[in-house]
């Protein structure tokens, strides 16, 4: 998106913002709507989407003093537009805790027309991905005043599903010498990694998992199986598939370990963080899948402990990504990397993100993702 075109002085773009904001313009789209609207107020930006560029589910309820979003307007720039361009505006249907549940209509860019919808709590919309060429519009927003009655209408809480809840670790008779690369069981092999974590708050640890293990476990982790998984939502937060920890033998066994005792003294002893507590999911990213920084589902603060399980190769082109963020700033990006363990203390301020994973991708993003809780904390 570009700045905004309010402020432009071109002659044709300043006659397009005047329009749009004047009385014949505003009174019109009071008539087809039954919205009261404010003359001579009006967002105006242009945007331009390339090859995989999209614009995730959210909401458009924007407040300016006494003035809200009322309408959101599409003007399309783009001709001949197909269904194999993509690039169609979706529109949700919310469920009844006033959380988007599936799209129910699709708008495809067409030339020289103007799209548009109400705004406000629950008008949840999407751009779905540009796949072969560029999608050129003119959009922005009508305000009016502020409704109060709208205003107390807040959504319903997430249900304690959404977010992986810690659980208290679990006894284990297994070794570490059972699970672990017997490289990292080494005293001085986990003093160099204190070390290292302690300077950089994070650490990825390769080949973690004894291989002839990880291999088996592999081999379990069919598209089959995967078949079995539930796709989480809802859409303005998240989309991915979590898979029942029972799915299959070897990897429930690997999910009991990890969140045992035993493991935990390992993460002690090449982090120093003395650990009580758990949460853990095995998911998957397909094509479409991400997780959204979100104030409605905030994870619990910790040591993020996650363990990739695919692929073996990755281009960061393809998205699936792991992004770590304070503020606007990024301060760390990790890409999977099969049987890799990677480590990040994420404090007050920190939040984590996985980047939406486009339609050029060749593999999924697979994994154990959990999050330490340590000792003070949990109590």
């Amino acid at each position: 998106m570009n700045d905004d075109l309010a402020l432009n002085g071109n002659t044709n773009i300043k006659a397009l913002r005047d329009y749009l904001s004047g009385e014949e313009f505003v009174g019109f789209m009071e008539q087809i709507t039954g919205v009261q609207l404010t003359r001579g107020y009006l967002d105006l930006a242009a945007q331009r989407y390339k090859p995989t560029n999209h614009l995730l589910c959210h909401d458009d309820d924007v407040q300016r003093g006494k003035l809200t979003r009322k309408i959101a307007y599409i003007i399309y720039l783009t001709e001949e537009w197909a269904e194999s361009d993509g690039g169609a505006l979706g529109l949700f249907a919310a469920n009844d805790d006033g959380h988007p549940a599936k799209v129910v209509a699709r708008i495809l860019p067409k030339f020289n027309s103007i799209g548009f919808f109400l705004t406000g709590q629950g008008s949840f919309h999407t751009v779905e991905e540009v796949y072969s060429r560029e999608r050129w519009s003119v959009t922005g927003w009508f305000y009016g005043p502020v409704d109060n009655a709208e205003q107390a209408a807040e959504p319903a809480p997430l249900s304690p599903s959404v977010i992986a809840q810690p659980q208290p670790l679990l006894e284990s008779a297994d070794e570490l010498s059972k699970w672990i690369n017997p490289d990292y069981l080494q005293l001085d092999t986990q003093s160099r990694i204190q070390e290292a974590f302690l300077e950089q708050s994070s650490m990825e640890l390769c080949g973690f998992i004894c291989s002839h293990v990880f291999s088996i476990i592999e081999s379990e982790l069919t598209d089959a199986v995967w078949t079995q998984a539930r796709k989480q939502g809802p859409a303005h937060l998240r989309s991915y598939l979590e898979l029942n920890p029972d799915a299959t033998p070897t990897l429930s066994k690997l999910l009991q370990f990890l969140r045992s005792k035993v493991f935990a003294e390992f993460l002690t002893a090449v982090t120093s963080l003395d650990l009580s507590q758990a949460s853990q999911q095995v998911r998957r990213f397909d094509r479409g899948h991400y997780t959204l920084v979100h104030d409605q589902a905030l994870e619990p603060l910790g040591l993020d402990v996650v363990l990739s399980l695919a692929p073996d190769k990755w281009d960061d082109s393809w998205g699936g990504t792991m992004h770590y963020i304070a503020d606007k700033d990024e301060l760390l990006q990790i890409s999977p990397k099969a049987n890799s363990l990677s480590l990040v203390m994420r404090d007050e301020g920190t939040l984590r993100f996985v980047k939406y994973l486009n339609h050029t991708s060749e593999g999924s993003r697979q994994e154990v993702s959990m999050v330490f809780i340590e000792k003070d904390d949990a109590e």
